[in-house]
């Protein structure tokens, strides 16, 4: 009956085996594919072009994308849209109804032994690093750029490039539905709570718990949004230190 139920609990890795295989020797060199480190289950690869590495020892199955995670959320994989470089340090899961999406200028770096839960959107179009032993609650969204960017009024667009690194640091635990816009820096060993919203460099201690206080606030007049001219020029990876 032991072993019934352990082919039961891993039965998704059957499934997700054979594609697997095909996307380890589509992507990574033949020495590191042939153990199959990347298991993706039910993935829906949008393709790109882009890189993936592994960096230090590699085994069978140390990087899984798309496993199930939480009953909440459909289990429907990941999406994956790769045109820039994503590079692996060691062990990561990321859950189901997830989705990856690293720019042509993007760098999108994972330390070792990460946890991200369901529903993890990343968008990489500069500069994402996450650090070792993190984990990462359901429904959160960690986002380098603004995607357009703004004018004042007079029609001058503002100096902001409309995107800017963003690292979380070793330790760091972020709690559900939390949002990490550009420009954040999680310092390690920090708690950020569940539904807070991130976009800069916290000045704060290590082990500090981190979260937004609930009110509403204006926070700049004379700006909006020209539809028609707000394309952002992006001009390679621009990391902090």
């Amino acid at each position: 009956m032991e072993i019934l139920r352990k082919i039961w609990t891993f039965r998704w890795i059957f499934r997700a085996l054979i594609p697997s295989l095909i996307f380890n020797l589509r992507h990574l060199p033949f020495s590191q594919a042939i153990k199959v480190p990347i298991l993706i289950y039910k993935a829906e690869n949008l393709g790109g072009g882009g890189s993936y590495n592994i960096e230090g020892p590699v085994r069978f199955g140390m990087i899984m994308l798309g496993k199930r995670t939480v009953d909440l959320y459909p289990n429907s994989g990941i999406t994956l849209n790769n045109r820039g470089k994503i590079t692996f340090k060691g062990k990561l899961t990321i859950g189901n109804c997830s989705a990856l999406s690293v720019g042509p200028s993007g760098e999108l770096t994972f330390g070792d032994d990460i946890i991200g839960s369901a529903e993890l959107k990343i968008a990489c179009y500069s500069s994402i690093s996450v650090g070792d032993r993190v984990r990462i609650g359901w429904n959160t969204q960690i986002i380098d750029t603004d995607f357009h960017i703004l004018k004042h009024r007079d029609g001058r667009k503002c100096q902001s490039k409309g995107y800017a690194p963003v690292r979380i640091d070793n330790g760091v635990w972020i709690a559900n539905s939390c949002k990490l816009y550009k420009g954040t820096v999680v310092p390690h060993s920090c708690v950020v709570s569940a539904d807070t919203v991130l976009n800069a460099s916290l000045k704060c201690e290590p082990y500090s718990i981190i979260s937004n206080d609930r009110k509403m606030v204006i926070r700049a007049e004379g700006f909006y949004r020209d539809v028609y001219d707000d394309q952002i020029s992006y001009e390679g990876p621009d990391r902090q230190s």
